[in-house]
């Protein structure tokens, strides 16, 4: 799952994913837009957080 579909399911919005990501709202504003993706080490803890719905792989792009 996608972090934009993480978020919407668990009804977080930009401010309350950095919080809980320890992050900036403009990082994961980036990270959304798609303009960067987050390093392994913050993938991972991203993963955890999420109790594994957005993994390593769903920040590759599909091509679409």
């Amino acid at each position: 799952m996608r972090l934009r579909g993480w978020m919407d399911k668990t009804n977080i919005d930009v401010l309350g994913a950095a919080k809980l990501f320890g992050v900036s709202v403009h990082a994961v504003k980036k990270w959304l837009r798609g303009d960067r993706i987050p390093r392994d080490k913050m993938k991972a803890k991203i993963s955890k957080l999420t109790k594994g719905a957005v993994s390593g792989n769903d920040w590759v792009p599909n091509g679409d």
